[in-house]
């Protein structure tokens, strides 16, 4: 990848879609709300990784 072409690349915020300097101190969002507002979301359950349910054992005896 050249440098020019790195500079061209555009990255936008994922949670409102506006543009974000790479360097930026929130990147990948452009702010700390947006950060907190994806946060948010994960916590809710509104977003998952797609696989099977991982393994609690009823017993965490061993575990540790």
């Amino acid at each position: 990848m050249t440098s020019n072409h790195a500079a061209a690349l555009q990255f936008h915020c994922p949670t409102c879609k506006k543009e974000v300097a790479r360097g930026s101190d929130y990147f990948p969002f452009c702010s700390n709300r947006c950060k907190t507002t994806d946060l948010g979301r994960w916590a809710a359950g509104d977003y998952s990784i797609a696989g099977d349910d991982a393994f609690i054992p009823d017993d965490p005896e061993g575990y540790a």
